[in-house]
């Protein structure tokens, strides 16, 4: 007896210690901020959006320079040859150091300087709106996974309960007890709940492939460590305030006040330019010139007649600016209803996973007087059947239910424009 206790143990060791140190050699499981970052690190998508943004700086600055006085400087030098004057070669050197300050442009600055702004929120708002379908995409890829790592978790120990009832039916048929029916239905609803593990698992490698999609890489990710827990019931939110706030709605206003400064740049061209010039200028005929002359004035530009161009230009502008204002209240609508329905699928799916978990555990305690009662005797198989069946599906429904209220809950923040990562 000593003996075949020594070699089960050793057959035991054999087959734990490579497994054990698979399992260390193994990578780490990555959690969901994990998967953020090492996506952020190769989405084109957001990287793209964030150099967006600084193209928008980069043009407001531009447009601000227009504030500014223009400084130039400039010099010539030429040499003129053949007799000039009773001279062989005559040579003249001049140089030149301007000073422009534009005084008036019929606003047309100022109103160039709003319209680079607005641009400048259109791409703020196009990123916070990238990066929170790009943090939806990682999160849903990551909770799936979760779900189905325990959803093999579960189907296992399905497995193991249905063999169990096997074992127990087969007693009963081998004292009598019990019809051959009986055992061949245990049976076959054993190969049901193996046949279940098996999709699980080829469920879970495509799980593991769409996480890897989103992460921007090739290999899946070996195992994710997390858990399927979402928040809870929340107060009623004013969905005027968080419809104010949300990406989309931030673009088409910043489209439209865009637009609207738009219309008045095109009217500034209905108005003339002043500008103040003042340039100091040095002329000799030898190099460095040593005369000095200077020259201040004021220059008015008007194009009172450019073929009609303007005015085309302001129709344009014009049109643009009460079309993004349809788009702008088109979007508000959208967007309340999105909130509203998002917020309700959330609720709905936290109160439905409270109430599955009810169930739960009433098939839990049922089916485990029902397993003593069909032993002893006390209960039919077709009654006892039903409760065991009951019970596997309260089971699979809860796992459902959790991954279904954490889903709904990343969907409620990717409405509202939110992103586990940072605006930068």
């Amino acid at each position: 007896m000593q003996r075949k206790l020594f070699i089960s143990g050793w057959l035991v060791a054999f087959l734990w210690f490579p497994a054990l140190a698979a399992e260390t050699n193994a990578p780490p499981a990555l959690t969901l901020d994990d998967c953020l970052a090492e996506a952020a690190r190769h989405q084109p998508d957001v990287a793209a959006a964030r150099e967006a943004v600084l193209r928008a700086e980069f043009q407001y600055r531009a447009a601000l320079s227009a504030f500014l006085p223009q400084l130039s400087a400039s010099a010539s030098g030429t040499r003129l040859g053949g007799p000039v004057n009773g001279a062989t070669d005559n040579n003249n050197y001049a140089a030149t150091l301007q000073a422009e300050e534009t005084l008036y442009t019929g606003g047309h600055d100022t109103a160039l300087l709003a319209q680079r702004g607005y641009e400048r929120d259109l791409a703020r708002g196009t990123l916070a709106l990238t990066l929170a379908q790009f943090s939806y995409n990682v999160r849903s890829a990551f909770i799936l996974q979760l779900y189905n790592a325990d959803l093999i978790a579960l189907s296992t120990e399905i497995v193991k309960r249905r063999s169990g009832n096997v074992d127990l039916v087969s007693l009963r048929y081998d004292g009598g007890r019990e019809h051959k029916g009986s055992l061949l239905r245990m049976q076959a609803i054993l190969s049901q709940a193996q046949l279940d593990v098996q999709s699980a698992q080829r469920a879970y490698s495509v799980a593991r492939q769409r996480l890897a999609a989103a992460l921007g890489r090739e290999v899946p990710v070996p195992a994710v460590q997390g858990q399927l827990a979402g928040g809870p019931l929340a107060t009623l939110p004013d969905y005027e305030t968080l419809a104010a706030t949300v990406p989309d709605v931030l673009i088409a206003q910043a489209q439209a006040k865009a637009a609207h400064a738009g219309v008045r740049v095109a009217k500034s061209e209905y108005l003339p330019t002043v500008s103040a010039i003042a340039n100091i200028t040095r002329s000799d005929d030898m190099f460095f010139p040593q005369a000095d002359g200077w020259t201040v004035g004021v220059q008015i530009n008007y194009p009172f007649f450019p073929g009609g161009r303007n005015i085309q230009d302001v129709h344009t502008a014009q049109s643009d600016e009460r079309r993004s204002g349809q788009l702008l209240r088109s979007q508000w609508n959208q967007t309340l209803v999105n909130l509203k329905q998002a917020f309700n699928d959330w609720q709905n799916a936290v109160e439905q996973l409270r109430v599955q978990q009810e169930f739960l555990q009433a098939a839990e305690l049922r089916a485990e007087i029902a397993r003593s009662q069909y032993a002893l005797g006390l209960l039919t198989f077709d009654s006892w059947d039903i409760i065991e069946n009951d019970l596997i599906s309260q089971q699979r429904a809860e796992v459902a239910a959790r991954r279904d209220a954490v889903l709904a809950e990343a969907a409620w923040e990717k409405a509202r424009g939110l992103s586990l990562l940072p605006v930068r």
